[in-house]
Order: C-alpha cells, then sequence, then structure tokens
C-alpha cells in the first residue's frame, strides 16, 4: 500500500552562510548534480509541494516556493519559516546540503507521525533535526525559542509530543542517507 503524504510539503533549507565551505553548498555539483537538486528531485516525487527555506531567489523553479526567513540566521529560523508558510499541516525538512537522501528513511520518519508533533532520527551521533517533520503545532514553541534568542532545534522537543526513530528503526544505509557536506575536505570525501 503506498503511503499517503498530501499532508506533508517538503522543505530545503537552503539561508545558511556555507562559512566552513567557502562557497555556496546549495549549489555544489556533486556526482555531476546539483547538491539541493538531489533532495529537490526526490521531494518532488513524494510531495504535492516544496519550499526552499532562505532568501534564494537563484534557486527558484516552477512550482517550487520560495521563503525568506522571518527570523534570519539560523536553521531554526528557516525552518520557522517554511512551517509557517507550508499549506498543510506537516512539512518534512532536508538540509540543502545532503548529497544522498533516501526515501525509505523518509517514509519511515512519517510513517511514525500519528499523534506527534515531530519526528527525529536519533542515532549513535546524536539528534538529526534537518531530516524529519514537523507538525504545525511546532510554530508557537519554535517563536518562543526565536524571540528569546534561543536556536538550537532540539531545545523544544521535551514540551511537545517527540517520536524519536531508533536507528534500529531506520533502514539499511541511514548513516550515508543522514550524511551532510559541511567543508571542502567532506565534499573530497564524498567523491
Amino acid at each position: 500500500m503506498a503511503l499517503d503524504f498530501t499532508d506533508v510539503t517538503g522543505v530545503i533549507l537552503a539561508g545558511g552562510r556555507s562559512s566552513r565551505m567557502g562557497r555556496d553548498k546549495a549549489t555544489l555539483l556533486v556526482g555531476g548534480s546539483v547538491l539541493y537538486g538531489r533532495i529537490l528531485s526526490l521531494f518532488r516525487q513524494l510531495f504535492p509541494a516544496v519550499l526552499i527555506s532562505g532568501d534564494r531567489p537563484d534557486l527558484a523553479e516552477a512550482g517550487v516556493g520560495i521563503v525568506p526567513d522571518v527570523y534570519a540566521g539560523s536553521a531554526l529560523g528557516g525552518l520557522y519559516s517554511a512551517l509557517q508558510a507550508a499549506r498543510t499541516p506537516w512539512v518534512f525538512v532536508a538540509a540543502c546540503d545532503m548529497p544522498f537522501p533516501d526515501r525509505r528513511i523518509i517514509e519511515a520518519i512519517l510513517s511514525r507521525r500519528s499523534g506527534q508533533d515531530l519526528v527525529v532520527p536519533r542515532t549513535d551521533d546524536g539528534l538529526e533535526p534537518l531530516f524529519a517533520c514537523y507538525r504545525k503545532t511546532c510554530l508557537p514553541s519554535m517563536q518562543r525559542m526565536l524571540e528569546a534568542g534561543q536556536y538550537r532545534i532540539y531545545d523544544f522537543y521535551d514540551e511537545l509530543r517527540a517520536r524519536y526513530l531508533e536507528q534500529d528503526e531506520l533502514p539499511r544505509g541511514w548513516r550515508r542517507s543522514l550524511l551532510n557536506v559541511n567543508t571542502p575536505e567532506e565534499l573530497r570525501s564524498i567523491e
């Protein structure tokens, strides 16, 4: 049976400064394709709407909304802005610097959202808040944090119904899928 994601908007976070990389991560070429384009292609297959979070008119494409940050300067601000702009009750968010997004992991996360406010993978490496799903019920907690100058995404999780997807619940190959590219050295290692 096919999973129904019509109540989910795909969100690509692309508002970061890429300071450790030294150049725009979203438009890096990996394996002959643009980094953010890998996620965009997968999201278009899964979700009725896709948004790019960040002031990125350069990434505009037909059918893809661009959402400038209401609270600039953090991933939490980008997530908040996109969740606020989404026309669906849920968003699935991915950072633009993830070269190997895996549909199976997205499906595993979204299939566990019933009765929850957010679902996030938790591995030996910690939480993966930028490859997770969030419900609009998270907005008040996010806004309170942003107004207080607190930007660590997972600091509000204890206030809501959070489902942690443990690594033994993730499909094989999850480590590769959750990889992100922050430095020129990391880029060279995946090429």
